[in-house]
């Protein structure tokens, strides 16, 4: 609780400042379907909740940069549970703060291109029983890179799709190996939200 209040308290911040720049500023809700790349499970099965803020600013007719300042639920759910038993749910929380170039295709389209670093918040791996102990610790700092589209709805609501992927991994792997360019455990994916400019 104390961990979201610091989160409350940092966009109201964000907000307040913003205003005093002359940037753009806005709310976001969606909802978040991801997977971990590396947990032997495929699908995005875990469904999360997306909330936060954002300011944007224009840097000229065709491209804005936008920075965003949400909380994430991410992770995957083992429903191969009968194939794969021990194979157990990963459940993530984070602080994201994306960084967006938003490139004009039209009026009411924007292709979204950028970065994300997440900081975060809780990890922790379950099974039907509840929280299991004794497992690999997740990384405190997730990188990723994303690509979006935005379409507005009008000038105030705007529809978002984005995929985003980790650079980096998230946690090792349950055997401690690595491959090449397979480090570990990573996030991937699919949001949909709404975004609101003030």
């Amino acid at each position: 609780m104390k961990k979201l209040l610091n989160i409350l308290l940092i966009l109201i911040y964000f907000f307040n400042y913003s205003y005093s720049q002359n940037f753009n500023a806005g709310a976001i809700l969606g909802l978040s379907t991801t997977q971990v790349s590396g947990d032997n499970l495929a699908g995005f099965h875990k469904a999360g909740l997306l909330l936060g803020g954002f300011v944007n600013r224009d840097l000229n007719s065709e491209m804005n940069i936008q920075i965003e300042m949400t909380f994430i639920q991410k992770g995957s759910v083992n429903q191969k549970r009968e194939k794969f038993p021990d194979i157990a749910n990963i459940n993530l929380n984070y602080l994201e703060v994306p960084l967006i170039i938003k490139l004009k295709q039209s009026s009411i389209l924007q292709i979204d291109l950028g970065i994300q670093i997440a900081a975060l918040i809780n990890g922790y791996y379950s099974d039907l029983y509840g929280e299991l102990e004794n497992q690999i610790k997740f990384n405190k700092l997730d990188l990723g890179a994303l690509i979006g589209i935005s379409y507005y709805l009008n000038p105030k609501v705007i529809l978002n799709t984005r995929l985003s992927n980790s650079i980096i991994p998230i946690a090792e792997h349950q055997s401690g190996q690595s491959y090449y360019f397979n480090k570990g455990k990573y996030n991937t994916g699919i949001n949909f939200s709404l975004q609101y400019q003030l």
